[in-house]
């Protein structure tokens, strides 16, 4: 699902970045404005997050709280990597959970093999007592 093939070739905007992950996760545009204004009823949280994703809006916007509630509820690929074409950025490679326990063995591997060295240099420190 998070494939590379997944994501869109561009975004017209920063709101069709967004609509297009709201799209992608399958929730519906309800569940997810009630996520990004709890305590609101459903059909007024829709509502706020229908006019705030709209440019032709002036009277609701989103904060960048609402924007990362909004990420973090769908999938942040698609606002990521039309932040990374707005400006001139390449788009980054999702990390897999194999390539996360790959880096942390090996820095397990390089933390032993600099406590062997320093082990082995221990003796010459208490030599100089």
């Amino acid at each position: 699902m998070n494939n590379q093939k997944d994501n869109y070739l561009f975004y017209e905007s920063p709101f069709d970045a967004l609509e297009k992950s709201i799209a992608f996760s399958g929730k519906p545009k309800k569940a997810i404005a009630m996520s990004v204004y709890p305590g609101r009823q459903p059909d007024t949280a829709k509502s706020l997050l229908s006019r705030s994703m709209s440019s032709e809006n002036t009277d609701v916007h989103l904060s960048v709280e609402n924007v990362l509630v909004i990420m973090k509820e769908t999938r942040p690929d698609d606002f990521i990597n039309y932040l990374c074409d707005e400006f001139n950025f390449e788009r980054p490679i999702k990390k897999t959970s194999e390539k996360i326990k790959k880096n942390i063995q090996a820095e397990i591997q390089e933390i032993n093999s600099r406590l062997k060295i320093l082990i082995r240099q221990l003796p010459a420190l208490e030599d100089d007592k």
